[in-house]
C-alpha cells in the first residue's frame, strides 16, 4: 500500500511539474499563479500545497527536471573516446540538435536570470560538474600533446561558452538575419575555439637562422 500511494505521490508530482513548466513558457512566472498550476495539473489548490510549498519551489523543481543537460551529457558521453577536434566538432553538432528541440530552454533561463539571479545554477553545476570533469579529465588525457595546460574548470566554461554564444546567436538573431549570417556558422565556430581568430603565420626560416 505504502509503495501505491508513493507510486501515486510521484506521479501528481510528475504532473505538476509538467503543467507549471507549460504554464512557465506560455505565461512566465510571474504571470504563472498556484491556482493556475493546480488546475492545470487536475488537482485541487491543497493537494499542490501538499507537494510544493511555493511557487519559487515549483519552477526549482521545473528547472531541474528540465534543464537540457540530461539529453546532452550522453551525447558527450558518446563522443569523448574521439581526437579532440573531432570531440569538439561532434559535441557542438550533438548539443546543437539536441537544443533545437528545447525551445522551451532559452525561456526557462531568462527567468533563472530575471527573477531568480541564478540562485538554482549553482545546484545544478553540483549535479553536473562531476559528471563533465571526468570527460574532460579523460580527453585531456587521451590528447595531451595537442590541448594546452588548462584547468579542467576552465575547459569546461570556455566549451560552454562557446556553445552559448553560438546557442544565443542563432535563435536571436538568426532566424531574421541574411544568409552569409548562418552559412557554415556552426564550422566557423569550431575553428575558433580550435584555433583562434588570427591567420596562422609560419616562421620565416631565414629569421630563424
Amino acid at each position: 500500500m505504502t509503495d501505491e500511494i508513493l507510486s501515486r505521490g510521484e506521479r501528481t508530482r510528475a504532473e505538476i511539474v509538467q503543467a507549471a513548466h507549460d504554464l512557465f513558457i506560455q505565461q512566465g512566472f510571474h504571470g504563472t499563479s498556484m491556482r493556475q498550476i493546480a488546475t492545470q495539473a487536475g488537482i485541487a489548490l491543497g493537494g499542490l500545497y501538499n507537494h510544493f510549498d511555493s511557487k519559487e519551489q515549483v519552477f526549482k523543481a521545473v528547472f531541474m527536471e528540465y534543464h537540457p543537460y540530461r539529453e546532452v551529457l550522453p551525447t558527450l558521453v558518446d563522443v569523448q573516446g574521439e581526437s579532440i577536434e573531432q570531440f569538439l566538432r561532434s559535441s557542438l553538432h550533438r548539443m546543437i540538435q539536441t537544443m533545437q528541440t528545447r525551445p522551451d530552454f532559452m525561456n526557462l533561463m531568462f527567468i533563472e536570470i530575471v527573477e531568480f539571479k541564478s540562485v538554482h545554477v549553482r545546484e545544478l553545476f553540483n549535479v553536473i560538474v562531476p559528471r563533465v570533469i571526468p570527460i574532460i579529465q579523460a580527453l585531456e588525457q587521451a590528447n595531451s600533446a595537442e590541448l594546452r595546460p588548462f584547468p579542467p574548470m576552465i575547459l569546461m566554461r570556455i566549451f560552454i561558452g562557446f556553445f552559448f554564444a553560438y546557442y544565443l546567436t542563432d535563435i536571436v538573431i538568426a532566424a531574421n538575419a541574411p544568409e552569409e549570417f548562418r552559412r557554415g556558422a556552426e564550422d566557423y565556430f569550431t575553428e575558433v575555439m580550435l584555433h583562434g581568430v588570427l591567420a596562422r603565420q609560419v616562421p620565416d626560416e631565414t629569421e630563424a637562422t
